[in-house]
């Protein structure tokens, strides 16, 4: 249960029992404040809180998003194993330096500028990553 059904339903709990104090008691009043917590809920705060969450934009992507994700070499990766890369996040081609993981590059695997390659880590702080040859 989340924590706005719970308030809203004690709201209107809360606002029955003190309405129909004067003309109901013991366990009748309990009963009608019951369907009043349920019916405020229902039929007031659920439809506000549905028309206001269409207004609600996607969360945003972070870089840790694209692992195991495919890329693009912008440039030729140097004798190191690095180079650009382009990948579409949020909509947007960003462009960050990729590192040739070790293994591909002790088999001496050349990436060329147009090239697929696929991201392995994310170092968001560095805004690097390690990727793979396909």
């Amino acid at each position: 249960m989340s924590p706005r059904i719970l308030f809203s339903f004690l709201i209107g709990f809360g606002m029955t029992g003190e309405l129909l104090r004067g003309f109901l008691g013991g366990p009748m009043l309990f009963v009608a404040g019951l369907a009043g917590g349920v019916a405020f809920e229902r039929l007031i705060v659920a439809p506000l809180w549905n028309l206001a969450m269409r207004f609600a934009s996607k969360p945003a992507l972070t870089l840790e998003s694209v692992i195991a994700d495919e890329a693009t070499a912008v440039s030729n990766f140097d004798a190191n194993g690095q180079g650009l890369i382009a990948v579409e996040l949020d909509g947007q081609m960003i462009q960050i330096l990729g590192t040739l993981q070790q293994s591909d590059r002790a088999m001496g695997v050349r990436v060329r500028a147009g090239e697929r390659v696929r991201i392995e880590d994310v170092d968001p702080a560095k805004n690097c990553c390690t990727v793979s040859a396909r």
